[in-house]
């Protein structure tokens, strides 16, 4: 009916301008701004209509959308616009409910009705204003208060709406009451502080904001359980001091007892050092004795092997002897060959006569001298004969000196042997003796420091006393409540 009567205007030559709701294709949703004009012929009945339209659908959607978040505000918050000297323009129901007033009470009045007298006379206010003047936006709690005086305390932003120009013409506040959190935390903190003074008999007992009813529940949970734990903890360091009493007397009658025990440990410890030091003496005597031993057994070697080298030596001079009498041998034949040739040769020269005479006189010399060489080397091997006679002799008894040196080494390293094995055996004693003393030694640090230990025990245990003390009177600073 509306879209007929829309067209019968346009028939009788009504301009229509708007904004209107059209269908796209696919049956889109379509905004425009549009004006339709009925064009008129000469005699001023109109003929047909000429539309300007532009798309308008984006804004019309942005629009809707501002729109939409602005009512969402307006439901969840407290909202109230006031313009550029504070006064109120308007507020809705959930800031008027918050402060119980109706809107006729509060429009055209300022917003120094919501602040104490102090404050709203301040400079601190006036800057206040100043700022939201001057286009800037502030958000924080804020102390406020409502029409009975009551403390409201809010989260609020105070916006101010620029015109066209960018100069701000109002300001739009949204607020969210949070006096019920407030309090909350008022309770809370006041009862932590209590607890930090050591009051455990302090509950939280007023209901608070849902939201923190679970914070109030552990709190309580909390103080109760340290009330249980303070009034244990004050048992048990009652019975802690009993006991720490208790061990103080035993550990000074174990200290006396430990000074006892270090003092006879200490008299053995100086017996065992004196064998140490005997044992020792002996150990180092009886090794003296071994290298003198070991030294003569090397002496004695030394001998042996010479008197080894001494019937090499003999034996190869008997050698040559006899091989210089072979040679001499040799030479005695040769002399005996020479002088035959000789006594030939002096018969072939008698026979010549007067020619041989010089030969003959030759031959003769060379007689002689075979005859005083077979003479010379008779002698010499007579007295290389006699030499290796003796050689034999030597060498004989050499060999006996030899073997009379082997058996002295032998008696020697026998000797050497059981000299060691004496030196051996006192060593071990003294290692003994020494593991002993170490053992002694070692007993008497432990029994020492066991000394030490007891008198450290003694004196912990009395701390342990003056802390326990201490603990009770610690545990004493808290209020509790008795079961």
């Amino acid at each position: 009916m509306e879209y007929k009567t829309f067209w019968q205007q346009l028939g009788q030559g009504e301009f229509k301008r708007g904004e209107f709701e059209r269908v796209g294709k696919g049956g889109r949703q379509v905004w425009i701004q549009a004006s339709y004009n009925p064009i008129f012929d000469l005699s001023g009945k109109p003929f047909k209509v000429v539309k300007f339209a532009s798309d308008i659908t984006d804004q019309k959607m942005k629009n809707a959308d501002f729109e939409g978040q602005i009512d969402a505000i307006g439901k969840s918050q407290a909202v109230i616009e006031f313009d550029m000297k504070g006064n109120i323009l308007s507020a809705n129901d959930n800031f008027l409910k918050s402060m119980g007033y109706t809107l006729k009470e509060v429009q055209g009045r300022h917003h120094s009705i919501f602040v104490d007298a102090e404050y709203g006379a301040s400079r601190e206010y006036k800057q206040f204003w100043e700022k939201l003047n001057r286009g800037e936006f502030e958000s924080a709690e804020f102390q406020r208060f409502a029409k009975n005086g009551r403390e409201v305390w809010i989260q609020a932003s105070y916006n101010p709406i620029c015109d066209l120009s960018g100069k701000p013409f109002k300001v739009v506040k949204y607020a969210t009451d949070i006096t019920a959190k407030k309090n909350a935390v008022a309770f809370i903190s006041g009862s932590l502080m209590r607890l930090s003074q050591g009051d455990l008999s302090d509950r939280i007992d007023q209901d608070l904001d849902e939201e923190f009813e679970p914070v109030k529940a552990a709190l309580n949970s909390t103080v109760e359980r340290l009330n249980e734990l303070v009034l244990d903890i004050y048992k048990a360091s009652s019975s802690v001091s009993a006991t720490a009493r208790e061990i103080q007397s035993g550990t000074t009658e174990l200290s006396n007892r430990t000074e006892i025990q270090a003092t006879n440990l200490e008299e053995t410890a100086a017996s065992t050092q004196e064998i140490t030091a005997t044992l020792k003496q002996n150990a180092d005597t009886s090794e003296s004795a071994v290298k003198l031993a070991n030294e003569a057994t090397k002496k004695a070697e030394r001998g042996g092997k010479v008197v080894v080298d001494a019937v090499a030596a003999m034996e190869d001079i008997e050698n040559a002897s006899n091989q210089i009498s072979d040679i001499i041998g040799v030479i005695n034949e040769i002399a005996f060959q020479t002088n035959l040739l000789a006594l030939n040769a002096a018969v072939e020269a008698a026979r010549a006569g007067e020619q041989g005479r010089g030969f003959a006189v030759v031959a003769g010399e060379v007689r002689n001298l075979a005859q005083r060489s077979a003479k010379a080397s008779i002698e010499i091997k007579n007295l290389i004969n006699a030499s290796v006679s003796k050689v034999k002799d030597g060498t004989h008894l050499v060999r006996e000196s030899g073997e009379n040196l082997v058996e002295i080494v032998e008696a020697i390293k026998n000797v050497s042997d059981l000299i060691g094995m004496m030196s051996v055996a006192t060593k071990e004693q003294s290692m003994g003796i020494v593991d002993i003393n170490r053992t002694i030694t070692e007993m008497d640090n432990m029994t020492q420091q066991n000394a030490g230990l007891a008198e450290e025990t003694t004196a912990a245990s009395e701390n342990m006393l003056g802390e326990a003390e201490n603990l009770l009177e610690l545990v004493q600073f808290f209020k509790t409540r008795r079961a």
